[in-house]
């Protein structure tokens, strides 16, 4: 039976999360305004609130269900700016306190009861959860004390420069001189899947973690338990320079409690296993961002991995204003993977690719834009043949493994858009390519978006998309599809907008999505 994206139809055998947080919602708001209350001085706190919600099926061609999805996205946000005064004009430049936190719910009510229930080996999907809830950032933030030198964070936060995002739990010292020149240290634990209120995001690759509370000790042995991970870090970096900003920045994390290196289930094979403290990773980097005036910008880093021994990632991007209405820009990346210090793809070969990117846009009139980009992809490739005694029958190199002539796999593609905006709506398309010996992609789309009255949202979108894959030649196809969607503004920041998706192609025959979107911003 074809179920549409919007059905509300319950599936017997299965136990569902709450529908919807509530007394998670409602104990963060009612904590930020008894935080402000009690700090008669700070200004008013600020709510804000984001939830998504996601309705479709996943089929396999012959029309059978094969992935139902259910999911409910939800955060809440809650700030208060200056805990310390509550007239800041006397003295703006004084020392400020401030809190922030942000909270996710993340639900998937398409998942099974089996796929949780570490007594059923036959469906149990290890680190999976169907309700989790982590905090995204929770952090006390100070700064200009001391005279202006000193600055702290306490909680958890994020760290973003050359070395990627990143996020711990823990303090943060920095001290600003006067001389354009900042000193930061910090310490904490890495977040990391398995741990309280907590998300894989920002760990590195390569190694499969959790809790494996009330697992058999046979059951998945390369689901690693989650332990502690001790992470400290320090940068140098330019402070009161109106044109540029360089930092350097070096981080540790060390990994400890057990860890299981072989691939059978206990018994099978003797155990082994870490069970120490251990290097995780260790990177080093540096970045520039630099303004040149009204004749441009640039960006450049540079990642060193000291685990690996060798550069992992570097970037640079240059932006050319051409005119007041024309900007040109080149851009560059170099990268190659990289994992954590416990992961076996530590022994494969990793190749690096590199990403080139030419990009221009052009503001024709106040309402009308265009913009256009071109790239290229070169992935670096083993081409050494195989030794005599690898090739079938130990003589016959013909018959071994092919290897291509070139080191360097290119693809290429380019995209275009234009928009024109009028009053409180827009119009536009974009259309995109992409190219290489494996196969292609290329299509349009056309959009439309209006808001009525100040209160109404309206939108709506087209397009077309062809895909050929060469190595599965029974699987291109041309496919279609339609989103309409209207939304009703409940605030100046606050919206409610519902839409919906209808996809068509040979392969899948029709499918449909339907989302609800919600957003509420409000200050005391």
């Amino acid at each position: 039976m074809l179920r549409g994206a919007l059905s509300t139809r319950m599936r017997s055998k299965r136990t569902y999360p709450p529908p919807f947080p509530v007394l998670w919602l409602a104990a963060g708001g009612l904590a930020s305004i008894s935080l402000a209350d009690a700090t008669a001085s700070a200004s008013p706190p600020e709510l804000l609130t984001e939830t998504a919600a996601q309705f479709y099926d996943v089929r396999s061609p012959s029309g059978q269900s094969v992935l139902a999805r259910r999911r409910l996205m939800t955060t809440l946000g809650v700030g208060v700016n200056d805990l310390l005064v509550a007239d800041r004009s006397a003295n703006p430049n004084g020392a400020t306190l401030s809190f922030r936190a942000r909270l996710r719910y993340d639900a998937d009510y398409g998942g099974t009861a089996g796929e949780t229930d570490q007594a059923n080996a036959g469906s149990v999907i290890p680190g999976f959860e169907r309700g989790p809830v982590d905090i995204m950032y929770g952090y006390v933030e100070g700064r200009r004390f001391l005279g202006g030198w000193l600055g702290f964070k306490v909680g958890r936060q994020y760290v973003v420069d050359a070395l990627g995002w990143w996020s711990f739990d823990g303090g943060q010292i920095k001290i600003t001189t006067p001389y354009y020149v900042a000193a930061e240290v910090y310490g904490g634990l890495e977040q990391r899947s398995g741990m309280p209120l907590s998300t894989p995001r920002y760990e590195r690759d390569g190694v499969w973690r959790g809790d494996r509370t009330g697992y058999d000790p046979s059951l998945y042995p390369s689901f690693q338990p989650s332990d502690v991970a001790p992470a400290y870090g320090a940068a140098l970096e330019s402070a009161g320079s109106t044109w540029w900003h360089a930092r350097l920045a070096y981080r540790r994390v060390d990994t400890t409690g057990p860890s299981n290196v072989s691939s059978f289930a206990n018994g099978t094979r003797a155990a082994a296993s870490y069970d120490r403290t251990r290097l995780s990773q260790e990177r080093i980097g540096v970045g520039i961002d630099a303004t040149f005036g009204e004749f441009g910008g640039l960006k450049a880093g540079v990642a060193y991995d000291g685990y690996r021994g060798h550069v992992a990632n570097a970037f640079a991007s240059l932006d050319t204003y051409v005119s007041t209405a024309l900007t040109v820009s080149l851009d560059y990346e170099y990268d190659v993977p990289t994992f954590d210090a416990d992961s076996i793809w530590n022994f494969f070969l990793a190749m690096p690719l590199n990403d080139l990117g030419l990009r221009a846009n052009w503001d024709a009139t106040s309402r009308f834009s265009l913009s256009t980009s071109a790239r290229a992809r070169a992935f670096a490739v083993q081409t050494a043949n195989e030794s005599a005694n690898q090739a079938p029958n130990n003589n016959d190199l013909s018959k071994a493994n092919f290897f291509p002539k070139s080191s360097l796999d290119v693809m290429g593609g380019a995209n275009a858009s234009a928009r024109y905006r009028f009053g409180d709506g827009a119009f536009g398309a974009r259309g995109s390519a992409d190219f290489a010996s494996t196969g292609q992609r290329l299509g349009l789309d056309i959009y439309g978006e209006r808001t009525l009255e100040s209160r109404y949202v309206v939108n709506a979108r087209a397009g077309i998309w062809q895909w050929d894959d060469q190595q599965r030649l029974d699987r291109d196809a041309v496919s279609f599809q339609y989103v309409a969607g209207a939304g009703y503004k409940v605030a100046p920041r606050s919206l409610l907008f519902v839409d919906f998706e209808h996809d068509i192609n040979r392969l899948v025959g029709h499918r449909f999505r339907g989302m609800l979107w919600l957003s509420l911003a409000v200050t005391k």
